[in-house]
């Protein structure tokens, strides 16, 4: 499915038994004109990638509006400066919505943030982030678009660009990454190709180092050609004179010139940018990937004489059988957990439930645990998106 279409269905199942917004962003604070402005059109952005509309899925307001709707997933952001106060504290605190303190520099914390808030870790608004890329990334977090793990796949060719590549896993890491880099994440005694394979399935993003001599590796092209298989947005880092031999639409180029690099890495300019893309294409690539597995599923249910009636919160999406019973679908991007199958089981109600994912290139092992708790734990069935037909085909006596 392309991702327009899946827009598309986001439009036209919207079901009127769902509440008029499924999320909510809050802005308080002295937040700027311009700040509002580019806050708004990120996380609109973002959220319209997961086939959410404005006024329609979802509302961003300055403060609490008439339509609020309490039982709506909820996050807000809040901007610090002189002076600062937040009287609807006790109220976004009986709502239990998250908080998300926003300050010129951490060390502005006491004189930029109410008392009220100054326990919480405030994020720091960086002067580069101009969209306001990091703050949208946390309130989707927060609202359970995207994961809270932020995970980074570094693909390189040793020969060429090791140095950069150890440069970018620690830049990275102290930005509160998790980077996969084959030299410093796989322990001894493992199968390598496994859990190399694995995490990748795992990722937010891969970041490719594109060295004149990167395609030249196998092992560089099956990360390249299965990064591109399972929809994770590429950052492709093209070396200064080098022509990008393999070209994608999951693929944002990034030119490097001479200039780039001093003593053979990258200077911290060009880092602070790479961090910056990479935070940016998070919700790209999730929403991607999100989009076709819920095409996928929306094949198979139709094929089969069924429908997709609605989108849920959390990214869930309500069908119908051919039977006409009810079934609500979680889509689980990545390599789905215990904590997965907990929030499909937490946001289930009556109706029957399937965790959808997609397990090409997950370890053996990690399947055998996934079966475990297919057995183990009853209320939601596992569904491989790329057999739903086959697998859907049972449940319909549900």
């Amino acid at each position: 499915m392309q991702h327009d279409q899946f827009q598309s269905m986001g439009q036209t199942f919207m079901s009127s038994r769902m509440p008029k917004s499924l999320y909510q962003c809050l802005i308080f604070g002295q937040s700027t004109p311009e700040q509002v402005t580019n806050i708004k059109k990120t996380i609109s952005n973002a959220m319209e990638g997961f086939g959410l509309q404005p006024d329609e899925h979802f509302t961003i307001t300055v403060g609490f509006e008439g339509s609020f709707i309490e039982t709506a997933p909820s996050v807000a952001l809040f901007f610090g400066g002189v002076a600062p106060s937040l009287s609807e504290h006790a109220e976004l605190m009986r709502l239990s919505i998250p908080i998300i303190p926003l300050v010129s520099d951490v060390a502005n914390v006491a004189n930029e943030l109410p008392e009220c808030l100054r326990s919480l870790n405030a994020l720091a608004l960086a002067p580069e982030d101009i969209e306001l890329i990091k703050p949208a990334g946390v309130a989707l977090q927060c609202l359970g678009l995207l994961p809270t793990q932020r995970r980074v796949f570094v693909s390189y060719r040793r020969t060429e660009s090791r140095d950069v590549a150890v440069q970018l896993f620690e830049a990275l890491s102290a930005r509160q990454f998790e980077v996969f880099l084959d030299t410093h994440s796989v322990g001894a005694a493992v199968d390598f190709q496994s859990v190399l394979w694995h995490r990748l399935c795992d990722c937010d993003v891969v970041v490719m180092l594109d060295t004149p001599g990167f395609f030249d590796s196998r092992w560089a092209r099956a990360e390249w050609g299965r990064a591109t298989d399972k929809h994770i947005s590429i950052l492709q880092v093209l070396w200064p004179g080098h022509t990008a031999s393999r070209t994608s639409a999951l693929a944002t180029p990034r030119v490097l010139s001479v200039d780039d690099f001093v003593d053979g890495k990258l200077t911290d300019e060009v880092i602070d940018s790479l961090s910056l893309q990479v935070e940016g294409l998070r919700s790209k690539s999730v929403a991607l990937r999100h989009a076709n597995i819920a095409g996928h599923l929306r094949s198979s249910i139709e094929s089969m004489g069924g429908a997709v009636e609605a989108i849920g919160i959390r990214r869930s999406l309500v069908l119908r059988l051919p039977s006409g019973n009810p079934l609500v679908a979680h889509p689980s991007v990545g390599v789905p957990t215990a904590v997965t199958l907990h929030d499909a089981m937490r946001d289930n109600d009556s109706r029957p439930a399937i965790l959808v994912y997609d397990h090409v290139g997950l370890s053996e092992e990690w399947m055998t645990h996934l079966n475990w708790l297919g057995t183990n734990v009853k209320g939601v069935q596992w569904i491989k998106s790329r057999q739903a037909g086959w697998e859907l085909s049972e449940l319909e006596g549900l």
